[in-house]
């Protein structure tokens, strides 16, 4: 805004300037047309005491108005006074019209009586027509570039959502409007990104819940009897397609808006001990907790969510044994969750995090899941200014998953 309050500021002063200049070039000295006296009389003040006879007589001849008044009778002031002794014509004015006084003798004065004429009125009309329209042609100059670029802008945001790429909007780095289309840009970004989000997590919910309803299905056919096996499969389906939806929606909830952090000191080895106490008691694999107390400023809720996800994943894919090890370097602290399973590839430890990818390898759909578990976890960093990541065990040979919060 400071950027373009100084430029329009700028060519304003310089408008102003040049079109009252052009203006004087266009309509001459004659323009302002003066009556003959008073332009002959401009020509005659410079003449002294000793000229006086020639000035009367170009007076008379000139059919000027004159009369001699006696110096004595005006009270002058001391400038004033000065330039008659020297000989110097003095002007007065009223509001009417402009009296020049003039040494005729060392008493007497030539009193020149020249009333004020008024500009006519059509060239009044005339000069601020060309104004106004020379200011109306420099603002349309200034004006051009802004309104050629909010006219691009138009026509690009036009097609935001509606393409399949990112809408790019590109404009000149001198351009006032700039930074409306970075900030457009990162909305087509956005934008872009939560209908792939949406088409994703349609097509995802279609093929997770085929499967469990396929069997649900089967099951129902063959009318199981209560607290059969066949039943409790059932249980176990209806079971996993809540969990399912359950995800999705906790999914769909962190990544559609940034949810108010409650800040606070939190016990980190504290809070890892406290959630692998819980989680042991539905597993059979060995959960343990390393390294000394370090407090974490952040959201205890999401920050326990992050660590539930990541130990629910390493029980999933674990074969008998997972440690979470809490350590500090001189950047961050750093909760560390190692497995001994197979680990994830090199090469799929950056897609790893996003929405509905799942590794071809040991970590597989049979595992459970909708594939959204590290996504959440991502987006809970993301809010905390930390980071997540994943590389190999170098405990238990299997994945290691760091989350990351700055010291």
């Amino acid at each position: 805004m400071t950027r373009l309050f100084v430029s329009f500021y700028l060519f304003m002063a310089v408008s102003l300037v040049l079109i009252s200049s052009t203006l004087e070039l266009i309509w001459p000295d004659e323009d302002y047309r003066e009556p003959a006296d008073m332009v002959l009389a401009k020509a005659l003040l410079p003449l002294t005491l000793k000229d006086q006879k020639q000035l009367l007589a170009t007076l008379r001849q000139a059919g000027i108005d004159y009369k001699l008044k006696d110096s004595a009778a005006i009270n002058w002031s001391a400038a004033e006074q000065a330039d008659l002794e020297a000989g110097l014509p003095v002007t007065l004015y009223t509001d009417t019209a402009r009296f020049i006084y003039i040494p005729a003798s060392e008493r007497r004065l030539i009193v020149l009586s020249l009333p004020f004429t008024e500009v006519s009125r059509p060239y009044l009309l005339i000069y601020l027509s060309a104004f106004l329209l020379l200011l109306g042609v420099m603002l349309a100059i200034w004006l051009w570039p802004l309104w050629r670029d909010l006219a691009y802008l138009t026509r690009r945001v036009d097609h935001l959502g509606q393409d399949s790429e990112n809408v790019s909007i590109t404009l000149k780095k001198r351009s006032v409007i700039q930074p409306i289309s970075n900030k457009l840009n990162m909305l087509s970004e956005r934008v872009h990104g939560l209908l792939r989000d949406q088409r994703e997590l349609t097509g995802a919910v279609a093929h997770e819940f085929r499967t469990p309803i396929a069997r649900l299905k089967f099951a129902l056919e063959m009318k199981p009897e209560p607290d059969s096996q066949a039943w409790r499969g059932i249980q176990a389906d209806l079971d996993e397609l809540e969990g399912l939806v359950q995800e999705m929606l906790d999914y769909t909830q962190y990544d559609a808006m940034t949810p108010e952090l409650n800040i606070a000191d939190i016990p980190i080895t504290t809070l890892c001990s406290d959630v692998v106490a819980r989680l042991a008691l539905t597993t059979s694999k060995t959960l343990l907790v390393s390294g000394n107390e370090f407090t974490v400023r952040g959201d205890g809720h999401f920050i326990e969510r992050a660590v539930i996800n990541l130990l629910n994943n390493a029980i999933r894919h674990a074969k008998s044994q997972i440690i979470i090890e809490v350590y500090q370097t001189d950047t961050a602290i750093n909760i560390a969750v190692n497995d001994d399973g197979t680990g994830v590839e090199p090469a799929q430890a950056a897609r790893i995090f996003e929405p509905f990818f799942r590794p071809d390898n040991s970590r597989v759909r049979y595992a459970g899941g909708a594939g959204l578990g590290l996504a959440i976890v991502k987006r809970i960093q993301l809010w905390h200014a930390g980071t997540v990541s994943v590389i190999s065990s170098n405990s238990l040979g299997g994945a290691c998953f760091i989350l990351s919060y700055p010291l």
